[in-house]
């Protein structure tokens, strides 16, 4: 059962930035940040349903705009949303005034086609922020997500170096970075979650993760 967003995961965390959940269990939360391609997104989805498994999709307003279908197919699935920003920018270059315009219009778009809040999940963009961003977005109801470690699929990771990394730093309370516009990625993910759950891991949502 996920967390009561976002009471719940805010008094959990302690607001501020998280790079990893719970680490008493052995529960791995794998993330998906939806930016500019969509191609991959089907088998990705289509993988985790075959699975049984709800993991956490971070959106961007611009994927939002270019795969309406998908971002419904996404939340009626039953997936976590966060939000991702509009454009993918640094925000360490944006003023506050554009940091709270990028956030608030894909939570504008994402609810409009969901029904459902990106709230309390934000990921900064190539994992740019600072202290003072933390505290705005804090400001704006929403945590701040990193992750524990990198798949790399989107330097190129070929989908046997995705399988090997996940299987080298899987540890409790882990939250994975992946994507989902990397075919490798797509490729990958039935095996990742057979190794995972292999080692003895439940795959869950970032909520479920955090839960203590």
């Amino acid at each position: 059962m996920a967390l009561d967003r976002p009471g719940n995961a805010r008094r959990a965390t302690g607001w501020g930035q998280v790079s990893r959940g719970d680490t008493t269990k052995r529960r791995i939360a794998l993330t998906f940040d939806a930016g500019e391609d969509g191609g991959p997104a089907p088998a990705i989805l289509d993988a985790l349903k075959s699975a049984g498994l709800h993991c956490t999709f971070f959106l961007t307003g611009q994927f939002a705009d270019k795969y309406p279908d998908l971002v419904k197919r996404i939340a009626s699935d039953g997936h976590e949303l966060g939000n991702h920003s509009y454009t993918h920018p640094k925000f360490t270059t944006l003023t506050p005034e554009q940091v709270s315009s990028e956030i608030s219009r894909t939570e504008e778009r994402v609810k409009l086609l969901t029904g459902l809040s990106t709230r309390p999940y934000f990921r900064f963009p190539y994992g740019a922020g600072s202290d003072a961003l933390v505290k705005q977005i804090n400001g704006m109801g929403y945590i701040g997500v990193l992750w524990t470690f990198d798949t790399l699929d989107s330097m190129g990771a070929s989908s046997q170096t995705i399988i090997d990394r996940v299987a080298k730093y899987a540890s409790p309370g882990a939250i994975v970075l992946m994507h989902c516009g990397f075919a490798e990625e797509a490729k990958a993910l039935p095996l990742v979650i057979k190794e995972l759950e292999g080692a003895g891991y439940q795959i869950v949502t970032l909520s479920e993760v955090l839960s203590p």
